[in-house]
């Protein structure tokens, strides 16, 4: 019985050390969103635990640096959350955690999910709107940059929408050129940094080929990567 007891402890030790959380319960799409999610926060250097309602625990965020939220369904990934662990994970932001929202993780920011009445997490100020001028589903789009033209994997993702007082606490990333609708943005909540992006930068190659489009100037991985790292302050 010792043993056992010992054993439990140090399992209960340890099956949370991880220093980064990637959402893997429902509303993050099972068609390769968590697994990229996963292989851009490895090639930030991180070592991911895939979380869901099952075990998600508040002690999990003691070793934690970064939740990472991946593409999918955002209104059911904060239903399924529920009040109580989203609170945790609002919690773990503002005490110096790090939030990084690819596609449905930046609708998960706001207070209300993109224009519907679902609840939010509500760390980033202004509203999420879904993005309706693409040309085709899934798209590669065009965007503008501090440091020049890129070309973004889409596939329903948003673009946010803010007040002028809104928007002075964010640093804008990234815009789509046909609407200059702002995608990817930066900021802080609380003592946590927040980084997410209306489009997919951690999108495989099989995505670009599963939809029979062309990212022109490559893979975005690594952008996807740094914003792993800055929102993890590493």
């Amino acid at each position: 019985m010792k043993l056992l007891l010992i054993s439990f402890i140090l399992i209960s030790q340890t099956v949370f050390a991880y220093d980064a959380l990637v959402w893997g319960g429902p509303g993050a799409c099972q068609d390769g969103c968590i697994d990229a999610a996963i292989y851009v926060t490895k090639l930030a250097g991180f070592d991911p635990m895939v979380v869901t309602p099952e075990n998600f625990d508040p002690s999990m965020f003691e070793s934690a640096k970064v939740w990472i939220q991946p593409g999918g369904k955002s209104g059911t990934a904060s239903n399924s959350m529920g009040v109580a662990n989203r609170a945790f994970l609002k919690k773990f932001v503002a005490d110096g955690g790090g939030y990084v929202g690819f596609c449905a993780g930046a609708f998960l920011t706001t207070p209300k999910v993109g224009q519907t009445s679902v609840t939010g997490l509500g760390i980033i100020p202004g509203a999420t709107k879904l993005y309706r001028k693409a040309k085709t589903y899934p798209s590669v789009e065009k965007m503008i940059t501090p440091q020049g033209i890129t070309y973004n994997y889409w596939e329903g993702g948003p673009w946010f929408s803010f007040t002028n007082s809104q928007l002075a606490k964010v640093t804008v990333k990234s815009r789509y050129n046909t609407t200059n609708a702002i995608n990817a943005v930066e900021t802080m909540y609380g003592n946590g940094r927040i980084s997410v992006s209306g489009t997919h930068p951690e999108a495989p190659q099989w995505w670009y080929d599963d939809g029979h489009i062309i990212d022109t100037d490559g893979l975005d991985n690594q952008v996807a990567a740094d914003m792993v790292k800055w929102a993890a302050k590493n």
